[in-house]
């Protein structure tokens, strides 16, 4: 794919959370090297504290483009989006799911989109999903909650496939369970947003870590950050983190000369 002098100039941060998805790490990496050929990028790997092999995974990638991030236990899908897009350098930051359902050959159109169009997050709706009935139900109960209360026409808010400009990103406030309403919480922001039709695709390894229980949780969160945003107007990134860092893999030279976020050895 041959893409324009303007995207070869920007470099992209792919931030993808992992939790027991060890036989996932060298497929997605795999998969976004072929995907972002044409592109200067870098893969975003955070063990969101996996108790299968996924560190060993981890540990074993041999790329350059590639660094992983061992939070000290289990945070959630939240805490770990955070860590990555705190410790991302690019000038557009993509967010995705470890689980190869997100499609890495839709980033490269989804680049141009954003950059073309110069809006602040584009992000994806599922429009043939290859989930279970009970996933699929309890995603679009927990959609049209969202759309009712907040009363926006967000389609998709548990689709982890998004691109954001870098300021877009690092003013997130992800903690909790956050993660399913970054657009909504990015559009209350003032950002400029677009939604587009992208693949699903099954899962070929691992499970679900969702249910129809998740609805309820999506009327309580909703509720306060309504309530957050009709009181401040705004709902920006906290100056504290809310994860800790065991350990980052990859180029010692790359990783020293990042010091916005600090970690354990």
């Amino acid at each position: 794919m041959n893409q324009s002098n303007n995207s070869k100039n920007h470099l992209i941060s792919i931030v993808i959370p992992l939790y027991n998805e060890a036989q996932n790490v060298k497929l997605i990496t795999n998969a976004l090297e072929e995907a972002l050929k044409d592109y200067e990028f870098e893969i975003l790997l955070i063990n969101d504290g996996s108790t299968d092999e996924t560190s060993s995974q981890l540990k074993k990638l041999n790329k350059k483009f590639t660094i992983a991030i061992e939070l000290d236990k289990n945070y959630g899908q939240s805490s770990a989006l955070a860590a990555g897009i705190d410790f991302a350098k690019g000038d557009y930051i993509v967010t995705m799911d470890g689980d190869l359902q997100n499609d890495p050959l839709d980033i490269p159109w989804m680049l141009e989109i954003i950059k073309n169009e110069k809006l602040d997050l584009i992000s994806g709706f599922r429009i043939d999903r290859k989930d279970s009935f009970l996933k699929k139900i309890s995603s679009k109960i927990g959609n049209h909650i969202i759309q009712f209360i907040t009363k926006t026409n967000i389609k998709d808010c548990g689709c982890a496939l998004k691109i954001f400009n870098k300021n877009t990103a690092k003013k997130l406030a992800l903690r909790g369970e956050a993660h399913r309403y970054i657009t909504i919480v990015s559009f209350l922001n003032g950002a400029k947003i677009k939604q587009v039709p992208i693949n699903h695709m099954p899962r070929k390894f691992g499970k679900s870590k969702y249910g129809l229980e998740r609805v309820f949780k999506v009327i309580y969160d909703i509720i306060l950050i309504s309530l957050k945003y009709n009181c401040s107007k705004r709902i920006l990134k906290s100056k504290q983190n809310n994860y800790s860092i065991k350990n980052i893999y990859g180029s010692s030279v790359e990783i020293k000369e990042r010091n916005s976020i600090q970690f354990q050895t």
